[in-house]
């Protein structure tokens, strides 16, 4: 019984160890797994560093590109507006004529006036802008130049204007009693133009009915 109890101990503690060893052996093939699995991980986030540095030191070189390039823009624009500012007016002139003038009396200082502007091409775009229409003439000896507004408070002055291929302009005079007119003075700007692009000036004689 003793012989029998010693070797059954023996025996299970054979298979307690090979167990051990089993266990051991499997813990450390999931500990050499996990080290490999930590270096490549190790190497994926140095990887991945590596390349987050590149690609923050690409964004910020495309940022400074880009205010570069946003700055040269601006430039351009500049110089474009420049020259719009220069050539349009000249091509407005070029394309835009004072067909007329008539002024006819309707009572005593009292006048109509028709003003009709054209364009010598019709346009894809309207011209917009507005007319100074001024009588110059003498009043107890002295020189005098009225403007619309002095002439007829009701009319807008200046008078606007739109059109792609002609603008006929109608409106009324009231000369002050002493006033002797000798010419009108037609000047014609373009919106977005401070000075006039045509201006033209009418002696009075000529075109009074």
């Amino acid at each position: 019984m003793i012989l029998g109890a010693y070797w059954l101990g023996q025996i299970q503690a054979g298979y307690d160890r090979f167990d051990s060893l089993s266990r051991m052996a499997r813990l450390h093939a999931e500990i050499h797994g996990l080290t490999d699995a930590k270096r490549r991980l190790g190497k994926q986030v140095a990887r991945d560093s590596e390349l987050l540095h590149l690609g923050a030191l690409a964004h910020e070189a495309t940022l400074r590109r880009l205010g570069t390039l946003e700055g040269e823009l601006l430039t351009l624009r500049e110089r474009l507006d420049f020259y719009r500012g220069i050539v349009a007016p000249a091509r407005v002139a070029r394309n835009l004529r004072i067909q007329g003038l008539a002024i006819i009396r309707s009572g005593t200082n009292q006048f109509l006036y028709r003003l009709v502007l054209i364009a010598t091409h019709t346009l894809l775009r309207p011209i917009e802008g507005q007319v100074e229409l001024t009588v110059v003439g003498r009043m107890n000896g002295r020189h005098q130049v009225l403007a619309l507004r002095n002439l007829e408070p009701r009319s807008q002055d200046p008078l606007p204007f739109a059109f792609r291929s002609y603008e006929d302009l109608v409106g009324h005079l009231r000369l002050p009693a002493g006033f002797k007119p000798a010419a009108v003075h037609i000047a014609i700007l373009v919106s977005g133009h401070p000075d006039p692009v045509l201006s033209q000036t009418f002696d009075w004689p000529i075109f009074l009915s």
